[in-house]
């Protein structure tokens, strides 16, 4: 029995406390948070779990072997390096860290220490990407050339980070994890990015970020926090065929479409036959159904107890870190003057 304290009980650590508490093979022992009113939800629904107000508590506690960890972002790295050095096994929120040099110093610190380390890329975990993934592991999509990703929703109404903070790392963990699959390096050859603040003033609110890899794979990932309705869009274009993702859908959430048929391709003027195009077929997998947290909750208990590589650990947390400091480094640039024409 794995033993888990939970640092954080807000939107998302209420969701950990509610999936580890049924997950088998572990137990949450303590819940920490700063605010008064979390820990009453907390007790009100598992009086079984004890609350405090100091993660202190958690660290000085020989009974916890792991911690999950949902705290603010620029809090991660801090949280998380106390967290190694207290002997217990970490499970941090996404991003892994505010910044690539401290993301490094978890993984590393994990390493040293023996200790599973992983982070919250939950949609690794999601049937549909599962599915993604054992499909062009495999061979069948053939060769990748392009992503495009949406994702939509109202912002928080506090953020210490912008949109591509809160929103990005979602994108770029399935990007990374696909590539990957594939056997593809995520060196990146160019970032463009256009951003604006339309809602936050001081943060970016929406951005289109545009990627090219030096293997040749392209992507382009648009994240909003001033649309008000909510979209989870992914499209994967390769050389046998596109597959759509549309995780807001309730069934039928990838459709794979095979290559077209044109009849433009190798017509001559001699030929009276009408030209035309259409989609090719459309194939429909039948998934699973998991709830993908519950599975990384369960994903985690089993890392520690066998000792195995976690899917979703530092080496693929570092790696988003990496992009999206890039991301920022490019919405930071200052803008050029331009003459008006």
């Amino acid at each position: 029995m794995v033993k888990i304290g939970i640092i954080g009980a807000g939107y998302w650590g209420s969701n950990l406390v509610r999936a580890f508490n049924d997950t088998e093979g572990a137990a949450i022992v303590a819940v920490a948070d700063r605010k008064q009113g979390r820990l009453q939800f907390v007790t009100k629904r598992y009086p079984h779990i004890r609350v405090t107000n100091d993660m202190e508590d958690l660290l000085n506690d020989p009974d916890i072997d792991a911690v999950a960890i949902a705290t603010p972002v620029p809090t991660h790295y801090e949280v998380g390096r106390r967290v190694l050095e207290a002997g217990k096994h970490a499970m941090i929120e996404k991003p892994l860290a505010y910044r690539y040099e401290e993301a490094l110093k978890l993984r590393d610190l994990a390493d040293s220490l023996g200790l599973v380390l992983t982070v919250g890329h939950v949609y690794q975990f999601s049937p549909a990407v599962e599915w993604l993934a054992s499909r062009i592991s495999s061979g069948n999509l053939g060769k990748l050339f392009h992503i495009d990703s949406i994702r939509i929703n109202l912002g928080p109404p506090a953020s210490e980070v912008d949109v591509v903070w809160d929103l990005a790392p979602h994108d770029l963990s399935i990007l990374i994890y696909l590539m990957w699959q594939s056997g593809l390096s995520t060196e990146v050859s160019q970032i463009q990015v256009m951003g604006n603040s339309f809602v936050k003033e001081t943060l970016a609110d929406l951005t289109h970020i545009f990627i090219e890899f030096t293997c040749g794979v392209t992507a382009h990932i648009h994240v909003s926090w001033v649309t008000s309705n909510k979209v989870r869009l992914m499209q994967i274009s390769a050389e046998g065929g596109t597959v759509v993702f549309d995780d807001m859908q309730p069934a039928e959430k990838v459709k794979v479409y095979s290559q077209g048929v044109d009849t433009r391709v190798g017509a001559d003027e001699s030929q009276a036959a009408e030209l035309t195009y259409r989609p090719g077929d459309i194939f429909i997998p039948t998934l699973p159904r998991h709830e993908p947290l519950a599975a990384e909750c369960r994903h985690f208990v089993d890392c520690i107890e066998s000792g195995r590589e976690p899917i979703n650990g530092g080496k693929i947390g570092a790696e988003v870190v990496r992009l999206l400091e890039m991301i920022s480094e490019e919405i930071n640039k200052p803008v050029a003057d331009v003459a008006a024409i």
